[in-house]
């Protein structure tokens, strides 16, 4: 994304892109990057569909919160779309069913890198670390399945669930590709309306605070 973001600013010339900059950085180590780098403070920082994998780890969680409050100007604000409480409910279900008949629940719910909080959480989190909310919202949206795009129900679980997988075998291991097939087969199922077609059963949180303090 930054290479394609580069290229682009290279081919539109200096009239259109001399105030745009890119740098990957860990969301992590937001501020102490943001300082090494001694860029001025930002006016918003926007994240899309990215906080519940780097929130899934609570001993990051002051720190993601205070880097993206200690880099924006006073006034600056915060926006961001993640995976609210209850998202994807069934295939996270299958997922830690199947894996923890494996490896143990333990390791299973260990292995889980998802967070998806809900309003009261995000709304404490936010106010504690220097945030005024104006705007929150949890949304569900059941979206299709692209049946043969992405492979579909097993194109997205290979995907997005890797990490589960990760403690039962390795890629290309019989008991990866066993526990894989078991999920799989449950989803399709599942996960299919009325009318034929596979649902992913998205909660959305979206969120405006700006810097108050």
């Amino acid at each position: 994304m930054i290479d394609s973001a580069l290229k682009l600013k290279k081919d539109l010339g200096p009239s259109h892109s001399d105030h745009c900059n890119f740098y990957p950085l860990d969301a992590r180590e937001l501020y102490a990057k943001h300082k090494t780098l001694n860029l001025p403070p930002f006016d918003k920082v926007f994240s899309n569909a990215a906080l519940h994998w780097i929130l899934g780890n609570p001993l990051y969680r002051d720190d993601v919160f205070r880097g993206v409050h200690n880099v924006l100007k006073d006034g600056g604000t915060f926006v961001f779309e993640m995976g609210g409480k209850g998202n994807v409910m069934k295939i996270r279900a299958a997922l830690l069913e199947a894996v923890s008949k494996r490896v143990g629940v333990k390791t299973a719910q260990e292995a889980d890198p998802w967070f998806f909080p809900d309003e009261e959480w995000m709304q404490a989190a936010l106010e504690r670390h220097g945030f005024a909310v104006e705007r929150m919202e949890l949304e569900e949206r059941p979206t299709r399945f692209q049946e043969g795009e992405g492979g579909g129900i097993e194109g997205w679980v290979r995907l997005m669930g890797s990490k589960f997988f990760d403690v039962v075998g390795k890629e290309g291991s019989e008991a990866r590709e066993e526990c894989i097939r078991e999920v799989v087969g449950r989803l399709e199922r599942e996960c299919r309306s009325e009318g034929g077609v596979h649902v992913i059963g998205y909660v959305r949180l979206r969120a405006l605070a700006r810097k108050t303090k």
